[in-house]
Protein backbone atom coordinates (compact mmCIF):
# COMPACT_ATOMS: atom_id res chain seq x y z
CA UNK A 1 0.00 0.00 0.00
CA UNK A 2 2.94 2.77 1.34
CA UNK A 3 4.49 2.08 -1.77
CA UNK A 4 1.84 3.62 -4.04
CA UNK A 5 2.41 7.26 -2.13
CA UNK A 6 5.94 7.16 -4.34
CA UNK A 7 7.00 6.16 -7.69
CA UNK A 8 10.91 6.20 -8.99
CA UNK A 9 11.47 9.12 -11.85
CA UNK A 10 14.38 8.34 -14.38
CA UNK A 11 16.69 11.32 -14.99
CA UNK A 12 18.50 11.57 -17.99
CA UNK A 13 21.72 12.86 -16.10
CA UNK A 14 21.27 10.18 -13.47
CA UNK A 15 21.93 6.85 -12.96
CA UNK A 16 19.87 6.17 -10.13
CA UNK A 17 15.91 7.09 -10.63
CA UNK A 18 14.80 9.73 -8.16
CA UNK A 19 11.72 9.04 -5.59
CA UNK A 20 9.02 11.17 -6.20
CA UNK A 21 5.48 11.11 -4.28
CA UNK A 22 2.27 10.47 -6.48
CA UNK A 23 -0.87 12.23 -5.97
CA UNK A 24 -2.32 9.80 -3.42
CA UNK A 25 1.35 10.25 -1.65
CA UNK A 26 0.76 14.08 -2.03
CA UNK A 27 -2.87 14.25 -0.14
CA UNK A 28 -1.46 11.37 2.67
CA UNK A 29 1.11 14.45 3.25
CA UNK A 30 -0.78 17.28 3.15
CA UNK A 31 -3.40 15.18 5.54
CA UNK A 32 -0.77 14.82 8.24
CA UNK A 33 0.24 18.14 7.75
CA UNK A 34 -2.97 19.53 8.02
CA UNK A 35 -3.38 17.21 11.10
CA UNK A 36 -0.08 18.63 12.84
CA UNK A 37 -1.18 22.21 12.27
CA UNK A 38 -4.74 21.29 14.17
CA UNK A 39 -3.62 19.27 16.68
CA UNK A 40 -1.40 21.67 17.97
CA UNK A 41 -4.13 24.35 18.08
CA UNK A 42 -6.31 21.36 19.82
CA UNK A 43 -3.36 20.97 22.58
CA UNK A 44 -3.23 24.79 23.38
CA UNK A 45 -6.88 25.03 24.59
CA UNK A 46 -8.19 21.06 25.14
CA UNK A 47 -5.86 20.56 27.73
CA UNK A 48 -6.68 23.18 30.17
CA UNK A 49 -10.06 22.14 30.87
CA UNK A 50 -8.57 19.13 32.04
CA UNK A 51 -6.46 20.85 34.78
CA UNK A 52 -3.34 20.37 32.65
CA UNK A 53 -1.13 23.91 30.82
CA UNK A 54 1.33 22.85 27.93
CA UNK A 55 3.41 25.12 26.99
CA UNK A 56 4.91 26.29 23.75
CA UNK A 57 7.34 23.97 23.62
CA UNK A 58 5.79 20.90 24.47
CA UNK A 59 2.88 21.42 22.17
CA UNK A 60 5.66 21.88 19.58
CA UNK A 61 7.45 18.52 20.67
CA UNK A 62 4.18 16.55 20.49
CA UNK A 63 2.74 17.69 17.03
CA UNK A 64 5.81 17.95 15.37
CA UNK A 65 7.35 14.84 16.93
CA UNK A 66 3.98 13.26 15.81
CA UNK A 67 4.20 14.32 12.60
CA UNK A 68 7.36 13.00 11.91
CA UNK A 69 6.82 9.40 13.62
CA UNK A 70 3.64 9.70 11.33
CA UNK A 71 6.00 10.69 8.08
CA UNK A 72 8.57 7.54 8.59
CA UNK A 73 5.25 5.17 8.88
CA UNK A 74 3.55 6.18 5.56
CA UNK A 75 6.56 7.19 3.58
CA UNK A 76 9.73 4.93 5.42
CA UNK A 77 10.47 3.50 2.07
CA UNK A 78 10.57 7.02 -0.06
CA UNK A 79 12.91 8.92 2.55
CA UNK A 80 14.66 4.97 2.84
CA UNK A 81 15.00 5.75 -0.99
CA UNK A 82 15.70 8.50 -1.19
CA UNK A 83 18.60 8.51 1.53
CA UNK A 84 20.17 5.44 -0.58
CA UNK A 85 20.37 7.08 -3.87
CA UNK A 86 22.05 9.58 -2.30
CA UNK A 87 24.59 7.80 -1.85
CA UNK A 88 24.30 5.16 -4.35
CA UNK A 89 24.99 8.29 -7.00
CA UNK A 90 27.10 10.85 -4.51
CA UNK A 91 27.98 14.14 -7.08
CA UNK A 92 29.78 16.80 -5.94
CA UNK A 93 26.39 18.71 -5.89
CA UNK A 94 24.95 17.17 -2.55
CA UNK A 95 27.95 19.24 -1.34
CA UNK A 96 28.50 22.45 -2.47
CA UNK A 97 24.86 22.93 -3.64
CA UNK A 98 23.50 23.53 -0.10
CA UNK A 99 26.49 25.01 0.93
CA UNK A 100 26.41 27.63 -1.63
CA UNK A 101 22.26 28.28 -1.50
CA UNK A 102 22.98 29.00 2.49
CA UNK A 103 25.79 31.55 1.48
CA UNK A 104 23.63 33.28 -0.98
CA UNK A 105 20.40 32.87 1.46
CA UNK A 106 22.88 34.86 3.92
CA UNK A 107 23.65 37.65 1.90
CA UNK A 108 20.07 37.92 0.14
CA UNK A 109 18.76 38.09 3.96
CA UNK A 110 20.83 40.51 4.75
CA UNK A 111 19.94 43.02 1.97
CA UNK A 112 15.74 41.98 2.98
CA UNK A 113 16.61 43.03 6.76
CA UNK A 114 18.23 46.32 5.67
CA UNK A 115 15.63 46.91 3.20
CA UNK A 116 12.66 46.54 5.83
CA UNK A 117 15.17 48.28 8.91
CA UNK A 118 14.86 51.23 6.24
CA UNK A 119 11.30 51.29 5.55
CA UNK A 120 9.95 50.84 9.16
CA UNK A 121 13.03 53.39 10.63
CA UNK A 122 14.09 50.50 13.26
CA UNK A 123 15.75 46.89 13.04
CA UNK A 124 12.72 44.22 14.13
CA UNK A 125 13.45 40.96 14.47
CA UNK A 126 10.49 38.14 13.25
CA UNK A 127 7.97 37.23 16.20
CA UNK A 128 8.76 33.97 14.67
CA UNK A 129 12.35 34.40 15.72
CA UNK A 130 11.65 36.16 18.86
CA UNK A 131 9.49 32.85 19.99
CA UNK A 132 12.06 30.97 18.53
CA UNK A 133 14.89 32.81 20.74
CA UNK A 134 12.54 33.10 24.17
CA UNK A 135 12.05 29.02 23.52
CA UNK A 136 16.42 28.93 22.87
CA UNK A 137 16.99 29.92 26.04
CA UNK A 138 14.28 28.40 28.32
CA UNK A 139 14.76 25.02 26.43
CA UNK A 140 18.24 24.71 24.47
CA UNK A 141 18.49 21.19 23.90
CA UNK A 142 14.70 20.57 23.07
CA UNK A 143 14.46 23.85 20.94
CA UNK A 144 17.83 22.51 18.69
CA UNK A 145 16.69 18.58 18.46
CA UNK A 146 13.58 20.71 16.89
CA UNK A 147 14.67 23.04 14.66
CA UNK A 148 17.87 21.13 13.80
CA UNK A 149 16.51 17.66 13.21
CA UNK A 150 13.04 16.94 13.49
CA UNK A 151 11.71 20.58 11.67
CA UNK A 152 13.79 20.62 8.05
CA UNK A 153 13.01 16.99 7.56
CA UNK A 154 8.89 17.41 8.44
CA UNK A 155 9.04 21.04 6.45
CA UNK A 156 10.79 19.94 3.45
CA UNK A 157 8.61 17.04 3.18
CA UNK A 158 5.60 18.69 3.12
CA UNK A 159 6.94 22.03 1.10
CA UNK A 160 9.22 20.27 -1.64
CA UNK A 161 8.43 16.58 -1.66
CA UNK A 162 4.66 16.86 -1.75
CA UNK A 163 4.08 20.64 -2.83
CA UNK A 164 6.35 21.13 -5.52
CA UNK A 165 8.58 18.27 -6.69
CA UNK A 166 6.09 16.37 -8.05
CA UNK A 167 5.30 19.63 -10.25
CA UNK A 168 9.22 20.74 -10.80
CA UNK A 169 9.78 17.19 -12.90
CA UNK A 170 7.01 18.30 -15.31
CA UNK A 171 7.17 18.36 -18.89
CA UNK A 172 5.80 21.49 -19.28
CA UNK A 173 7.50 25.12 -18.43
CA UNK A 174 4.80 26.75 -16.60
CA UNK A 175 3.81 23.63 -13.69
CA UNK A 176 7.05 23.65 -13.31
CA UNK A 177 7.39 27.48 -12.44
CA UNK A 178 4.14 26.93 -10.50
CA UNK A 179 5.64 24.14 -8.28
CA UNK A 180 8.35 26.23 -7.46
CA UNK A 181 6.45 29.37 -6.95
CA UNK A 182 3.95 27.66 -4.89
CA UNK A 183 6.91 26.15 -2.53
CA UNK A 184 8.67 29.19 -1.70
CA UNK A 185 5.20 30.86 -1.00
CA UNK A 186 4.07 29.02 1.40
CA UNK A 187 6.98 28.20 3.21
CA UNK A 188 7.77 31.59 3.99
CA UNK A 189 3.51 32.06 4.43
CA UNK A 190 3.89 29.15 6.74
CA UNK A 191 6.46 31.34 9.13
CA UNK A 192 4.42 34.21 9.66
CA UNK A 193 0.61 33.12 9.29
CA UNK A 194 0.07 32.75 13.10
CA UNK A 195 1.41 36.29 13.71
CA UNK A 196 0.01 38.08 11.16
CA UNK A 197 -3.80 36.79 10.27
CA UNK A 198 -4.30 35.66 14.40
CA UNK A 199 -3.75 37.50 17.78
CA UNK A 200 -4.45 36.71 21.68
CA UNK A 201 -6.40 39.56 24.21
CA UNK A 202 -5.63 39.64 27.45
CA UNK A 203 -8.14 36.47 28.54
CA UNK A 204 -5.88 34.66 26.47
CA UNK A 205 -9.25 34.47 23.46
CA UNK A 206 -7.74 33.61 19.79
CA UNK A 207 -8.88 35.60 17.41
CA UNK A 208 -8.66 36.58 14.02
CA UNK A 209 -6.70 40.12 12.66
CA UNK A 210 -4.36 41.33 10.17
CA UNK A 211 -1.57 42.95 10.97
CA UNK A 212 0.76 44.21 8.07
CA UNK A 213 3.84 44.53 9.64
CA UNK A 214 3.76 40.99 10.29
CA UNK A 215 2.77 39.68 7.17
CA UNK A 216 5.52 41.85 5.14
CA UNK A 217 7.97 40.01 7.19
CA UNK A 218 7.26 37.34 5.03
CA UNK A 219 10.12 38.54 3.02
CA UNK A 220 12.32 37.39 5.49
CA UNK A 221 11.83 34.11 4.49
CA UNK A 222 11.65 34.15 1.31
CA UNK A 223 15.55 33.91 0.49
CA UNK A 224 16.21 30.62 2.55
CA UNK A 225 12.48 28.90 0.48
CA UNK A 226 14.26 30.01 -2.65
CA UNK A 227 17.66 28.13 -1.84
CA UNK A 228 15.64 25.15 -0.26
CA UNK A 229 13.50 24.87 -3.53
CA UNK A 230 16.78 25.25 -5.96
CA UNK A 231 18.14 22.64 -3.80
CA UNK A 232 15.38 20.31 -4.65
CA UNK A 233 15.08 21.56 -8.13
CA UNK A 234 18.57 20.68 -9.27
CA UNK A 235 19.77 18.35 -6.31
CA UNK A 236 16.66 16.22 -7.06
CA UNK A 237 16.38 14.59 -4.03
CA UNK A 238 14.56 15.07 -1.40
CA UNK A 239 17.96 15.37 1.32
CA UNK A 240 19.47 17.68 -0.77
CA UNK A 241 16.89 20.02 0.61
CA UNK A 242 16.98 18.86 4.22
CA UNK A 243 20.49 19.11 4.13
CA UNK A 244 20.22 22.57 2.89
CA UNK A 245 17.57 23.31 5.82
CA UNK A 246 19.75 21.69 8.48
CA UNK A 247 22.57 23.71 7.52
CA UNK A 248 20.44 26.89 7.46
CA UNK A 249 18.82 26.47 11.02
CA UNK A 250 22.26 25.26 12.30
CA UNK A 251 23.68 28.72 11.40
CA UNK A 252 20.27 30.26 12.88
CA UNK A 253 20.82 28.87 16.13
CA UNK A 254 24.21 29.44 16.14
CA UNK A 255 22.88 33.27 15.85
CA UNK A 256 19.87 33.83 18.21
CA UNK A 257 21.72 31.96 20.62
CA UNK A 258 24.45 34.94 20.76
CA UNK A 259 22.14 37.63 20.13
CA UNK A 260 19.62 36.33 22.25
CA UNK A 261 22.20 36.21 25.18
CA UNK A 262 23.64 39.61 24.20
CA UNK A 263 20.15 41.01 24.84
CA UNK A 264 19.47 39.68 27.67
Amino acid sequence: MFKSLYRLHQHLDRRQPEAVLTGRGVLVMLIIFLTEQLGAQALAVVPSYFGLNLGIMEINMIVNGGALLLMFLFFGGFFLESFKNAFREFKAVYLWLPVACNFCTVIANLIVQMALAIARGEFQTTSNNAVVIQLLQQYPVQLILLTVLIAPITEEAVFRAALSRPMTISDKGWVRALGFVLSVFLFAFFHIYQFAFFAVDASGAVYLTFNLNEFISILVYVPMAISLAICSFFGKNFWCSVWCHMITNIIAVMLMFLTGNTLQ
